[in-house]
């Protein structure tokens, strides 16, 4: 098995420090990084992501319609896309935050033209391996946002602020703080969704799909379908993806090499 630096949900050894942390974070996903604090990561990251040839536009999460399903996807952009782009993520997953760095602003400019329609989801296996209850409560209040009309807003958001995976930092206060840098999101019917954990049932049913889905590891992510391990080309960079996108949006039959033979992974339609 090739090495893969997102966050694994079978057994992990959790005390890999030094040496074996810089290998796991230089293969993540085939995003270029550096050994370089948060900031230069993200920076460079981001470079990739909007240079000439990807001409990705700004893209304000606030104008991308959400829905949310009832086995636990949330779904962004126009139903009636031709292309289906899904992700699997866990909001104290550090690469999860990586790959929105990188790869976040494509999906997010690709969803907004109708081109793709993504479907997040959301997984909570973090907490059992870390303790706390973070992963669980950010979903919770993920899916709050959703019946605000918020969802990408909100969603981006948690990632921007993401605290160290080893920390429990998604309290219910918390996420409510993070929630006032979205205009509108705030108010008496969210604030006690959160306070609540009115959507623990979704919750639930979103991490039972994730373990049934044959993804072992976050973030992952499929195409039509089919699952794109970090050997593909497609995860090298943004403009590697865009490439793919573009390819599936020409001929829907194109680009079975590419995608490879990947077992497929759930999906809402």
């Amino acid at each position: 098995m090739s090495a893969n630096p997102r966050t694994n949900r079978t057994p992990v050894i959790l005390a890999v420090v030094g040496v074996l942390v810089a290998a796991v974070l230089a293969a993540v996903l085939g995003v270029v990084l550096t050994t370089g604090d948060d900031d230069k990561d993200d920076a460079g990251e981001n470079k990739a992501a909007t240079g000439p040839k990807s001409a990705i536009r700004a893209v304000d999460p606030a104008t991308l319609p959400a829905a949310a399903q009832p086995d636990g996807v949330i779904r962004v952009g126009s139903a009636s896309a031709p292309v289906t782009v899904t992700v699997f993520e866990d909001f104290r997953c550090p690469f999860c935050k990586r790959f929105e760095t990188g790869f976040g602003p494509l999906l997010a400019d690709y969803a907004e033209a109708g081109k793709i329609k993504v479907d997040y989801h959301i997984a909570s296996f973090l907490d059992g391996k870390l303790g706390g209850t973070g992963s669980v409560k950010a979903a919770n209040a993920a899916r709050c946002s959703v019946d605000a009309g918020k969802f990408a807003a909100y969603h981006a958001v948690l990632f921007t602020n993401q605290p160290e995976e080893s920390e429990d930092g998604y309290t219910a206060a918390r996420l409510l703080e993070l929630a006032d840098q979205v205009p509108g999101l705030r108010g008496e019917a969210f604030d006690a969704c959160v306070n609540t954990d009115a959507n623990a049932a979704w919750v639930r049913a979103a991490e039972t799909a994730f373990e049934s889905s044959g993804v072992s590891a976050t973030p992952a992510i499929a195409v039509d379908g089919k699952i794109l391990d970090s050997g593909n080309s497609a995860m090298r960079s943004p403009d590697n993806l865009r490439e793919l996108l573009d390819q599936r949006l020409e001929n829907p039959g194109s680009g079975k090499a590419a995608l490879g033979e990947e077992p497929q992974a759930p999906s809402a339609g």
